[in-house]
């Protein structure tokens, strides 16, 4: 490279860049109401708030009053936030708050969200024929459409009455709906009304103007809206929306509705929305829709008055049982991406100085909290900022109005509403916290010499405390800019100190704004993270489909911290791959998501496994107690999910597997609990702690839920332990239940220790193990399809493996076996089981039996024998369950084997690996899912592993944690090193570093220079092959998959197109969405990428930026289709030199050339009585002699292709392939050499059928050798 190109970049258009961004609100896109909204808000995010918890007065308050910070700052925030305000008068008052009270808003002040419920009291009903019943107990809510005092009316900008409609700017109606059960007719309203709003004009009038929605009872139940539009006599009355129905509004489950009404045009149109996506546009009516004005008053929840079709009925009539959420009307037509962004999300409010949401004329959240007072709750606050607030008639304070959230009740991720504080004072949390913190304040004023007060004259501070308070506040005021000033001094002297913001209460975090500087003080240019964003991320603390945790401002000053935090380290090691990880994960994020790769030149690839360490953020469950008293007794079992159609509660038995075998692998940690009595509770005493095991249920039903035990002489069950004991000079010797010490034993249900490992040392110091208990028949796999290897003849082996890993190496192992008798063994293996782990309680949920205090992360269930080596590469690579040749045929030689091939990776019946898993619920229990996949169904998928093995690896196991803490996360993540198995086309690998023998050193090592190649690379299909690769124990396996000869000449590699079709149906999902991937991952742009350029060697030769990759994963290579050679014609060797010679096979006299399109003769072909002669070529081809032959004799009684003598005359598949009629005389070839001696046409009662298999797998072994000639050809000339 040319030393110019070491200074391409240009450091002064980098921070020009940086600092001078465009930032006009027309170019910003949406989110920005105003110029002045913009500028508020860029000084919000330039705003430092020290890191202090002012929530304790003694870390902020030194020259002033505590109470009274804490006094004014409630006081002001109830009295002067604008609730109802725009983002713009919401961002200024934050703006203007002091610290103390900028802490108090965000951190401690109450909020609150909310809903209605309408009718949950119906009383007793009045029929009416329209179906509009009345109500004994009315209840509605009234809105009247002002204008209102306090606000602006302008018809120029579009200030009028905040409920008029229609017109050319059309209008919108939005809310979120749950209604519990359909209409019954007997106790309520057929027709129920949601919105009604009316401008006091008679009918028949010509100013007359009405909008209705509602619901009535039909057929099909609640499955459509009512919609009524009326101007004058123009519109429509009871239109369908959507007009097919099909919606089910009444399960109980919360969805968002919107109503465009376009009537600009001559007939209007009605855009159905459900939760922000256009379902339907309905054009129905006739006539122009105009302006509907005049005294607008509008109801929720019932009629307001008589209606077009049904005269007589009233006001209240029509009464709704159901509950609504965040309503909103807008007096203009809403686009598609307005309601598809704001749907799940707040508005701004309106504001009479400025032009925001002119056109929003209500809106109600139901956020005021509740104060218990009922002349207070029944006045429900407006939003909008035009004050038509709402007055809820016939409000009851038991269920009317509630706290809860219909956006939280979504169960969308990352979907949540932000609460509104309460700016009532009677509410009773305002006033607890309030007097809570105003007590606070008191007590450490009166311990505060330093307080500016207390410096004054003692005959003032009298005189203020006898109640003149002008002194108190005058020091007050000068000492809140002296404490100001104390805290931001203090905290700009810690802004270089290397340490973590922890976060605040609500997790928030408070990062200085300018962390990008301290980075470029210590040598690294510093790009503008997420440049790239709008405004909805920069300023709304979301985008289009989600809402952040997070400012983004915070985000990215918290990444500068982490990169600052640890610039020693990157700096130090910068040029290394060590340097560009570290920096990769002060990002936030690992290398599964950005990683550096290295390619080579000139480079020969072996298909061999190479490793890279790495950490594993892996869920274990935690039975120590160390976390939540009482987990020690917790306990996970197998349970039938009923939610889950393919859920089933046991391993399922069989009197056909007697020849097969299983492994039941868990993985644990045993944590360090010395330190236990810093705890506030005392430990369990545990010396023998339960880790898994599994117990014959009584009821073997799949789907039964009863859980008890078989008796104890049917019950064939195992279970294992880990029990302390002192070792060889061990670190704690006594008291027994806190020796490090341990060693693992197998028992049964009496009791009884089967296997018992050696002592360990040191085991409960946080050592991870992974241990496999297996069964097998003594000389499995080669059971009763081999020779002498019937399983009735021998015993079973019962084998117990455990592996330690330590930083990638495995420090201890060990290997326990006992042989089990026949008739034990065989009744295990054929035994129900329903499987556990944890805590071993009689029944699973009865008594406590033995206590557990391990953390596990996975239990597995196999329906084959696993070898140590998968064993072993498994506990190195922590989230990989892959096995040795996992494409191999497991069951091959068992009597009951499967008609099917069935892979070994196939014979996962069951996976627990916790990671879907987020906490307990209010019973202490949690479902756990098996990731081994499997269904339930009756398609060929589901069953093509028999009747046998069907019902156990291709079904989903589910389990259920029961006896934890309740509502608690018992699950945690710990991590753990692990060797990542590499792709093989990565050169990268921890073992990078060749040590020469003497005699490379001496004479050289004969290789090709390499040239590497680096890449900064971000890959959804790196991250699909590196999951692709837990199939695998080895890359070794590959030269199968890629290598076998017999994939020379297939248009594709068929094992490995069933690996990826294992892969995609374990997973159960087979799209690959890269354009999801990549707006998910958007965050990680090119500023991040320049950063990492500054980490890479000068010399080296690498590719800019992050690259987005497009890629076949691991399990999808493209291949070269070889066609298989024929004979041409060739000029021949030169005269005296031999041309080289072959073998091929078949006898010789079949060797004839097919297919050359120059062939001259048409050869006869053969028919069934026989070898047709083949006559000498009259133009044969110059290379080749073929030679004729004599036709052999007949038959006779011998099958077509066979000669008296037994000898093979004819060949290929016409007359070696199993014969339709099923008799010996047709197709002899094939009952000679390849028919099993099983079958029953020859099979003879009583004869030795082993034997005579043997000598059969023998002949054609001897006959095939003598089918091999030799054959002269000249192969001169070109190919």
């Amino acid at each position: 490279m040319s030393v110019k190109s070491l200074f391409h970049k240009n450091k002064q258009a980098v921070t020009v860049g940086k600092y001078l961004k465009n930032s006009a609100p027309n170019t910003l896109g949406g989110g920005i109401e105003s110029d002045a909204h913009l500028k508020a808000a860029l000084s919000q995010s330039n705003y430092y708030l020290p890191d202090i918890d002012y929530g304790d007065p003694q870390n902020f308050v030194k020259f002033g009053s505590a109470k009274e910070y804490y006094k004014n700052a409630f006081s002001y925030v109830a009295n002067y936030y604008p609730y109802d305000g725009s983002y713009l008068e919401k961002t200024s008052f934050y703006n203007n708050l002091a610290p103390i009270e900028k802490y108090v808003l965000e951190e401690i002040y109450p909020r609150s969200t909310g809903f209605i419920t309408n009718g949950a009291n119906y009383g007793t009903i009045g029929v009416h024929a329209s179906g509009y019943y009345s109500s004994s107990i009315e209840q509605f809510v009234r809105i009247k459409g002002g204008p209102h005092s306090g606000s602006i009316y302008s018809t120029s900008e579009g200030r009028t009455s905040n409920l008029e409609f229609g017109g050319v700017s059309g209008s919108t109606v939005e809310f979120f709906f749950k209604k519990n059960s359909p209409i019954d007719k007997d106790r309520s309203s057929e027709r129920q009304v949601i919105l009604d709003v009316w401008n006091g004009a008679p009918i028949a009038g010509s100013d007359y103007g009405r909008m209705r929605i509602e619901i009535m009872s039909g057929s099909s139940g609640e499955d459509k809206f009512l919609v009524t539009l009326r101007s004058g006599s123009n519109g429509f009355v009871d239109a369908s929306v959507p007009t097919t129905g099909n919606l089910d509004i009444s399960d109980g489950k919360w969805r968002n509705f919107g109503f465009v009404f376009n009537t600009s045009g001559s007939t209007p149109v009605v855009d159905f929305y459900q939760n922000g996506r256009c379902v339907e546009t309905v054009t129905t009516g006739s006539g122009v829709i105009s302006s509907v004005t005049g005294t607008m008053i509008a109801t929720l929840g019932a009629l307001q008055t008589d209606v077009e079709t049904a005269p007589g009925v009233g006001q209240g009539y029509g009464k709704l049982s159901a509950s609504l959420d965040e309503f909103r009307f807008w007096k203009t037509a809403r686009n598609a991406q307005q309601i598809g962004r704001y749907w799940f999300d707040d508005v701004g409010g309106g504001s009479n100085k400025y032009d925001a949401n002119v056109s929003l004329g209500v809106y109600l959240k139901f956020n005021e909290g509740i104060t218990q007072t009922a002349s207070i709750d029944r006045v429900l606050l407006d939003y909008s900022g035009r004050l038509s607030n709402g007055y809820y008639v016939g409000y009851d304070s038991t269920y009317s109005l509630s706290t809860g959230s219909a956006i939280d009740q979504l169960d969308i991720p990352n979907v949540k509403e932000t609460a509104d504080p309460i700016v009532r004072t009677d509410n009773p949390n305002y006033k607890t916290l309030y007097t809570t913190y105003v007590n606070t304040g008191s007590y450490y004023d009166g311990l505060n010499s330093a307080r500016l007060l207390n410096h004054l004259p003692a005959w003032i501070i009298e005189t203020e405390e006898a109640g003149a308070d002008e002194i108190v506040s005058l020091t007050q005021i000068i000492a809140s800019y002296f404490d100001t000033i104390y805290n931001q001094l203090t905290a700009l002297g810690n802004i270089k100190h290397m340490n973590y913001n922890s976060g605040s209460l609500s997790a928030s975090m408070n990062e200085f704004p300018h962390n990008d500087r301290l980075v470029e003080n210590r040598g690294i240019e510093v790009p503008e993270i997420f440049a790239n964003i709008g405004t909805l991320e920069q300023f709304l603390q979301r985008d289009e489909q989600i809402v952040f945790d997070q400012k983004l401002t915070d985000i990215k000053n918290a990444i500068y911290k982490n990169i600052y935090n640890n610039i020693n380290f990157i700096l130090k090691s910068k040029g290394n791959e060590k340097s560009i990880r570290n920096f990769i994960r002060c990002l936030g994020v690992g290398e599964d998501l950005i990683s550096l790769n290295t390619y080579a030149n000139n480079s020969d690839f072996k298909l061999e496994s190479s490793y890279k360490t790495d950490v594993s953020a892996k869920k274990y469950v935690d039975f120590s107690g160390l976390q939540y008293y009482g987990d020690s007794e917790a306990t996970i079992y197998q349970y039938y999910d009923s939610l889950n159609t393919d859920s089933v509660g046991v391993i399922t038995g069989s009197t056909s597997i007697e020849d097969f075998a299983f492994s039941l692998q868990g993985e644990a940690i045993f944590p360090n609990k010395q330190n236990w009595r810093l705890l506030s509770y005392s430990l369990p005493t545990v010396i023998e702690s339960s880790l898994f095991g599994f117990h014959t249920p009584e009821v073997t039903n799949p789907t039964s839920v009863n859980l008890t035990w078989a008796g104890a002489s049917d019950d064939r069950s195992l279970q294992v332990y880990a029990v302390k004991k002192p070792g060889q000079y061990p670190k704690v010797y006594s008291p027994a239940s806190e020796v490090m010490d341990a060693y693992f034993v197998v028992k049964n249900r009496a009791g009884a220790t089967l296997l018992t490992s050696s002592i360990f040392n040191n085991v409960y110091d946080n050592q991870k193990w992974n241990l496999t208990l297996s069964l097998r028949p003594s000389k499995y796999p080669f059971n009763d399809g081999v020779l002498g290897a019937s399983t009735a003849e021998d015993n079973y082996r019962l084998q117990l493996y455990g592996v330690n890993c330590d930083n990638g190496v495995i420090k201890n192992t060990f290997n326990e076996e006992v042989t089990v008798a026949y008739a034990t063994g065989k009744a295990i293996v054929e035994s129900t089981k329903r499987l556990y782990a944890g805590a071993h309680r009689t029944n699973n949920t009865g008594s406590l039996l033995q206590y557990s205090d391990a953390k596990l992360s996975s239990i597995r269930y196999w329906t084959d024998y696993l070898s140590t080596g998968s064993l072993n590469s498994q506990a190195l690579e922590v989230d990989s369950y892959g096995r040795l040749n996992p494409y191999e045929n497991a069951y091959s030689f068992q009597n009951n084997a499967p008609g099917a091939y069935i892979p070994k990776i196939e014979t996962l019946a069951l996976n627990w690996d916790f990671a879907n898993i987020s906490g307990s619920n209010s019973s202490g229990r949690f479902t756990v899912t098996d990731f081994s996949s499997g269904s339930s169904g009756t398609g060929y998928e589901s069953n093509y592993q028999g009747t046998v093995l069907s019902p156990i690896n291709l079904r989903q196991h589910s389990g259920r944690g029961d006896f934890f803490s309740t509502s608690a996360s018992p699950v945690r993540k710990e991590y753990v090193y692990s060797n990542e198995l590499q792709g093989p086309e990565y050169v990268s690998s921890e073992d990078m570093v060749r040590v020469l023998s003497s005699d490379d050193e001496t004479f050289g090592v004969n290789i090709r220079p390499e040239n590497l190649y680096f890449a900064v690379e971000r890959s959804l299909y790196r991250n699909i092959s590196q999951r692709m690769l837990h199939l695998f124990a080895s890359i070794d396996e590959f030269n199968n998959l890629i290598g076998e000869p017999v994939n020379k000449y297939r248009f594709n590699y068929k094992r490995m197109e069933k690996m990826r079709e294992i892969f995609f149906r374990k997973v159960q999902n087979t799209t690959i969405d890269l354009d999801k991937y990549v707006k998910y991952y958007k965050w990680l742009d090119d500023a991040m990428s320049e950063m990492i350029e500054q980490l890479l060697p000068g010399s080296a030769r690498y590719a800019p930026n992050v690259r987005k990759m497009v890629e076949s994963h691991v399990l999808e290579r493209s291949k070269v289709q070889y066609g298989f050679p024929i004979l041409k014609e060739r000029a021949p060797w030169p005269e005296g030199e031999l041309g080289p010679e072959g073998n091929i096979g078949g006898p010789e006299e079949d060797v004839i050339i097919e297919g050359d399109p120059r062939d001259p003769v048409n050869f006869p072909r053969l028919d069934p009585g026989g070898t047709q002669p083949i006559p000498k070529q009259e133009a044969p081809l110059p290379n080749v002699e073929i030679v004729p032959v004599e036709p052999p004799p007949p038959g006779g009684n011998i099958g077509g292709g066979v000669d008296p003598f037994g000898r093979i005359t004819t060949y290929g598949w016409k007359f070696n392939h199993a014969p339709v009629d099923g008799l010996q005389s047709t197709n002899g070839t094939w009952w000679q050499l390849n028919a099993e001696r099983y079958n029953s046409t020859i099979e003879v009662v009583g004869s030795n059928l082993y034997g005579r298999q043997a000598i059969q797998k023998a002949l054609k072994r001897q006959v095939y050798t003598g089918k091999v000639k030799r054959v002269k050809i000249d192969f001169s000339g070109d190919f």
